[in-house]
């Protein structure tokens, strides 16, 4: 049997600070969503041009953004007056 692998280093209480404050940014970006009616994951379709994508939240930047990833791995920037859910 293998022993256990040491656990990584342990965090600081600053890194643990601001993981918290990074969650939170999040949580807002995913309730302003919600009070739109989307929520992350939901597929969307541009109000003027017919395009279509997933709503997906980057959370590796600085400040967590909606974005709207299209079939072909382009990203567009989301606004809830530019984009809707498509007819079923």
């Amino acid at each position: 049997m293998d022993p256990v692998a040491p656990s990584a280093t342990p965090l600081s209480l600053q890194d643990k600070l601001d993981l918290i404050t990074r969650d939170r940014k999040v949580l807002d970006v995913l309730r302003e969503l919600m009070r739109h009616g989307l929520h992350e994951g939901d597929v969307v379709q541009h109000c003027s041009n017919g395009s279509r994508g997933r709503l997906v939240v980057l959370r590796n930047a600085d400040e967590p953004t909606p974005v709207v990833m299209r079939d072909d791995g382009t990203q567009v920037s989301f606004r809830a007056t530019d984009w809707h859910r498509p007819a079923q």
